[in-house]
C-alpha cells in the first residue's frame, strides 16, 4: 500500500510558525504525498514561502487563497476539495509532525483495511518554551467504548493528527462552516454517526501547539457550540436517550451559565434549550435568574 497522501494545510496569518510546519512535512519518512496550501484571506499572504517550499523537492505543492477570510472549516473544505489523493491528512499551520506520522498512519490504514479514519495521538506543548504540557490521546477504555466515548468527548483527536478517505469527507458533506468552534469535534460525530471505521495507530506522532493566548475570552460561544453540536445528535440511537438528553441538556445550561450576567437574554433562551429537553429544579432555577437579569438589562 503507497497511496498517494492529500496534505491539507488552512493558513491565516500564519508566517511566524509555518517554516518549522512546512519542515516537518519535507522531513516526513512517507514520500508519496502532496502538499495543499490555503490561506483564508490573509493580510500578510504565504504565497511566496509556499512557493520556496515547492521548489525545495519533487512532490507537487499547490497554493490556494481566499480573498476574503471564511473560516477554518470552509478554508479545509477548499483544500480537501483540490485533492488528488484518496487519503486526506489534515494539518494545521502551526502544528508539527513526527518524521513517522504519515509512515505511521499508512502502515495503520493496511493493518485495518475497513478504516475511513485513522488518526495518531497528539503531544500538546507550550509554544514558548517547547515543555510537553499533556498527552491527547484516547485511552484503551476509550477506544473499547467508541462511538459513546467519541460522543463524551472522551475519545480525543486532535485536527492535524488525522488521515480520513475523501470519500468519507465527501458523504458526510465535508466541515461545517456554520461552526466557528469545536468545528472538529461537530466533524467527527457525523463521521462516526456515518459509521465510519474509526482506528488509533497507538503512538503520540503530532505535535500540537498551544499558543499563550487565553481562550477565556471565547468560552462562551465555544460552550455554545459544543451545545449545538450536541443538539444535532438527540436522536442518535447508538447512545443511549437518557445519557443523550443528560448530556445535551448539560451543555445548554454550561453555555447558559457562561453569560449568564453578560447576556441573560441568550442565557433565558438557552436554558429553555436545557428544560425542553430535561426539566429540573436546577435549570428551572437558572431560567428564573436569567429572566430577572434581562429585566435589568432592559430597564
Amino acid at each position: 500500500m503507497n497511496p498517494l497522501i492529500s496534505i491539507c494545510l488552512p493558513a491565516y496569518n500564519s508566517g511566524r510558525y509555518l517554516p518549522a510546519t512546512l519542515a516537518c512535512v519535507r522531513e516526513q519518512t512517507y514520500a508519496n504525498w502532496e502538499l495543499i496550501v490555503t490561506e483564508d484571506g490573509s493580510p500578510a499572504p504565504v504565497e511566496a514561502m509556499v512557493l520556496a517550499f515547492a521548489r525545495s523537492g519533487p512532490q507537487p505543492v499547490t497554493y490556494q487563497r481566499h480573498e476574503t477570510n471564511q473560516g477554518l472549516p470552509a478554508t479545509r473544505n477548499t483544500g480537501i476539495a483540490a485533492a488528488r489523493g484518496a487519503w486526506i491528512a489534515l494539518l494545521d499551520s502551526d502544528d508539527l509532525w513526527t518524521p513517522d506520522h504519515l509512515a505511521d498512519l499508512v502502515a495503520r490504514a493496511a493493518e485495518r483495511p475497513a478504516a475511513e479514519f485513522v488518526h495518531a495521538g497528539s503531544v500538546l506543548f507550550d509554544s514558548e518554551s517547547g515543555t510537553t504540557l499533556e498527552i491527547r490521546a484516547p485511552s484503551m477504555d476509550a477506544v473499547a467504548d467508541f462511538p459513546r466515548s467519541l460522543y463524551l468527548g472522551a475519545y480525543i483527536v486532535q485536527p492535524s493528527s488525522v488521515m480520513l478517505q475523501k470519500a468519507l469527507w465527501t458523504r458526510v458533506g465535508g466541515f461545517n462552516p456554520a461552526f466557528r468552534y469545536v468545528e472538529d469535534r461537530e466533524m467527527w460525530l457525523r463521521c462516526a454517526r456515518a459509521r465510519a471505521r474509526f482506528s488509533f495507530t497507538g503512538r503520540n506522532t503530532c505535535l500540537y501547539r498551544k499558543h499563550a493566548t487565553a481562550l477565556t475570552t471565547h468560552a462562551g460561544p465555544m460552550a455554545l457550540a459544543s451545545a449545538q453540536v450536541l443538539q444535532q445528535h438527540l436522536d442518535w440511537s447508538e447512545i443511549a436517550p437518557g445519557l443523550r438528553r443528560r448530556v445535551t441538556a448539560e451543555a445548554w445550561t454550561s453555555a447558559g451559565r457562561l453569560v449568564l450576567r453578560s447576556a441573560p437574554h441568550h442565557a433565558r433562551s438557552y436554558f429553555s434549550s436545557a428544560w425542553r429537553i430535561r426539566r429540573s429544579l436546577r435549570v428551572g432555577c437558572y431560567w428564573l435568574a436569567a429572566w430577572i437579569g434581562s429585566l435589568g438589562h432592559h430597564s
